[in-house]
């Protein structure tokens, strides 16, 4: 049974360890060694520890006529329009093209931030801010100060979430602050 459970290299180990060694004391009665202590003592408890991964997976029997449980992010995002409403990058200039690098990082994924709009208790068009700030090498940027006109447990965490994941090309002005804000409409 042992055998059956260890590895090939383990089993050369564990089967010397039941060899007849010379008597010098008489043997004493003894309980049942454990792995550990019949192997040789080159091997650590660590080793040990792989023994017992290494034991195939039990099946797992399957439940008739039952269907897999619906995960959130499997379910289509909810019909909301999302729009940038306004933008404000710390520094200037405020014009567009100054914003587009921004928005380009943004807008393509208004589909996962519309999953937010599942958490919101009464849909109505609402307006949601945020500000990054995104160091030189671009990246994931530290978001602050989120802000909303309407209420629902987990809306505001949900959408600092949806923006703490997006990734920004490295700023042209070095370390940059970005006011952002997005209207949701139902």
């Amino acid at each position: 049974m042992i055998a059956r459970r260890l590895p090939a290299s383990l089993l050369v180990i564990v089967l010397g360890a039941g060899c007849p060694k010379e008597k010098t004391e008489p043997e004493t009665p003894k309980t049942a060694p454990s792995i550990a202590s019949s192997v040789a003592p080159s091997v650590t408890p660590s080793a040990t520890a792989s023994i017992a991964q290494d034991d195939p997976p039990k099946p797992v029997e399957p439940v008739a006529d039952a269907a897999p449980p619906a995960k959130k992010d499997d379910e289509p995002p909810p019909k909301v329009k999302i729009v940038t409403i306004g933008m404000h990058v710390a520094g200037g200039p405020f014009d567009e093209e100054t914003k587009i690098p921004f928005k380009k990082a943004v807008e393509p994924h208004f589909p996962e931030l519309a999953k937010c709009w599942r958490l919101v208790s009464s849909p109505r068009t609402a307006d949601v801010g945020v500000d990054l700030l995104i160091e030189p090498g671009g990246g994931k940027p530290k978001v602050t100060n989120p802000r909303s006109s309407i209420d629902g447990e987990g809306f505001k965490p949900c959408v600092v979430a949806f923006f703490e994941n997006i990734e920004f090309d490295k700023p042209k002005n070095g370390r940059t602050g970005v006011s952002y804000s997005v209207r949701f409409k139902p």
